[in-house]
C-alpha cells in the first residue's frame, strides 16, 4: 500500500487518538494535549500562525501521534541533534526487513514464558526520550522520562505506576529563552495506584481496562482472541491503526511497547509485519537504553516510524521515529536522520509491588 497522505489520514488518526487517550499512562500535559488537538485541526492551513492567548501570542507546539498517549503536544523518545541515523540506503531492502522479522519470530517462538505466580508482578520499565519543536521556529527541547508499572498476576488487583522526570534541556543549536520546560503531566517521583490500571488521572468515562481489551491494553481475553494467522493479524492491526500499512506498524509498536504479550504472540506480530511490502531496514545498529538491535521502519509523514528488535534472541527492544527528510526552519529545522523520538521497554517478573 502506498504511503498515506496527510489530508487522507490526519482526521482518522485524530479520531483514533481521542478514542484511546485515557487508556495508558500519559507522559505529558493533558491540557496541552487538548490545545494541541485543536491546533492540529488547523495546522494544514495555518502551520506558521500563532495562537492568541489573551493579549499574547505564543507559537503552537508540533503535534505527533507516536506515543500511546497520542493526544499530547510533547514527543516521547528520540535523541539530541548529534544522534543521527544514516538513511542513505533506505528504500532498497524490504526483503532484508522481512528476513529480520522472520528470524526474530523464529527465535521468539522458542521462548518459554515464565508464568506469573499469585503474588508476583510483571514489572515494565519504559524509558522515553524526545525532541519537542515549536511550530514556526527552530526552538526545540530534549526530554528524558522513565516510567514504571507493576502489573499483578491477577490484573483485577491493584497496579502501581511511577513517574521519573529525568531531565529536560534545550536542544543544542535550537535554544530558546529561559528554562526549558518538559510539559510533563506528572511530578518527579509521582505515583498512582488502581485496580486493572484504572488510575485516578484518567478522564471520567474512560472504558474499564479490566474489560476493554485493545492492542495497547491486552487483557487475557483480547490476547486469546487474536488471530494466529499472520495475514489475519496484519488485517486486524491495519483496522486498529486506521492508516494503512504505516498505521499497522504504529499499532504493533504500541502493542509491543506494553511489555505484556507472551513470546508466541510477539512472534506472530513479527510475522505479520514481515508481510508489509514497504517496511525497510533503517539502522542495523540502533541503540536504545544500552541495548542494540535492528531498526525496521516505514515512512509516516515526515518521519520513519520504526520498531527495534534484537537479532540475537528475537526480543523487542523499543521503537523510535527518525526524521526522513531535512525539515524547514518553521518545523524545527531538524536534519534528515535525526532521532526525533524513542522509547525502550524492559520487562521482568518480580516478587513484590515496587521491586525492580
Amino acid at each position: 500500500m502506498s504511503e498515506p497522505t496527510q489530508p487522507e489520514t490526519l482526521d482518522r488518526v485524530l479520531d483514533a487518538a481521542l478514542s484511546r487517550a485515557g487508556d495508558e499512562p500519559v507522559q505529558f500535559d493533558v491540557a496541552a494535549g487538548r490545545s494541541a488537538l485543536a491546533a492540529a485541526l488547523k495546522s494544514r492551513a495555518e502551520v506558521a500562525e500563532p495562537i492568541a492567548v489573551g493579549a499574547e501570542h505564543r507559537p503552537r507546539r508540533r503535534v505527533r501521534w507516536l506515543a500511546a498517549a497520542a493526544a499530547v503536544a510533547v514527543l516521547t523518545g528520540g535523541g539530541l541533534a548529534a544522534s543521527t541515523v544514516d538513511l542513505t540506503g533506505v528504500g532498497s531492502n524490504s526483503v532484508s526487513a522481512a528476513e529480520e522479522l522472520i528470524k526474530a519470530a523464529d527465535l521468539a517462538s522458542r521462548v518459554v514464558d515464565r508464568p506469573l505466580a499469585p503474588g508476583q508482578f510483571r514489572y515494565v520499565r519504559s524509558r522515553y526520550e524526545g525532541i519537542t519543536v515549536e511550530l514556526g521556529s527552530k526552538k526545540a527541547t530534549y526530554s528524558e522520562i522513565v516510567q514504571e508499572q507493576w502489573i499483578p498476576a491477577d490484573r483485577r488487583d491493584e497496579w502501581l505506576f511511577r513517574n521519573q522526570n529525568v531531565s529536560t534541556k534545550w536542544l543544542e543549536g535550537h535554544e530558546g529563552d529561559g528554562r526549558a520546560d518538559s510539559g510533563s503531566a506528572f511530578k518527579d517521583g509521582q505515583e498512582f495506584r488502581g485496580k486493572c490500571g484504572n488510575y485516578s488521572y484518567y478522564a471520567e468515562g474512560q472504558p474499564d481496562r479490566c474489560t476493554n481489551g485493545t492492542f495497547y491494553n491486552p487483557t487475557p481475553e483480547f490476547v486469546a482472541a487474536l488471530p494466529k494467522d499472520p495475514a489475519a493479524l496484519l488485517a486486524k492491526l491495519k483496522e486498529a491503526g486506521q492508516a494503512g500499512d504505516s498505521g499497522a506498524l504504529l499499532q504493533a509498536g504500541e502493542a509491543l511497547n506494553s511489555g505484556q504479550y507472551p513470546a508466541e504472540v510477539r512472534a506472530t506480530i513479527f510475522r505479520a509485519l514481515a508481510l508489509l511490502p514497504g517496511l525497510v531496514v533503517t539502522d542495523k545498529k540502533a541503540n536504545l537504553d544500552g541495548k542494540e538491535g535492528v531498526a525496521l521502519g516505514m515512512k509516516y509523514f515526515d518521519d520513519f516510524t520504526e520498531i527495534i528488535i534484537d537479532p540475537e534472541n528475537g526480543d523487542y527492544i523499543g521503537r523510535r521515529a527518525t526524521v526522513a527528510e531535512d525539515q524547514p526552519d518553521d518545523k524545527g529545522g531538524l536534519e534528515k536522520g535525526t532521532v526525533r523520538s524513542s522509547s525502550a521497554v524492559t520487562t521482568k517478573i518480580v516478587d513484590a509491588q515496587g521491586a525492580r
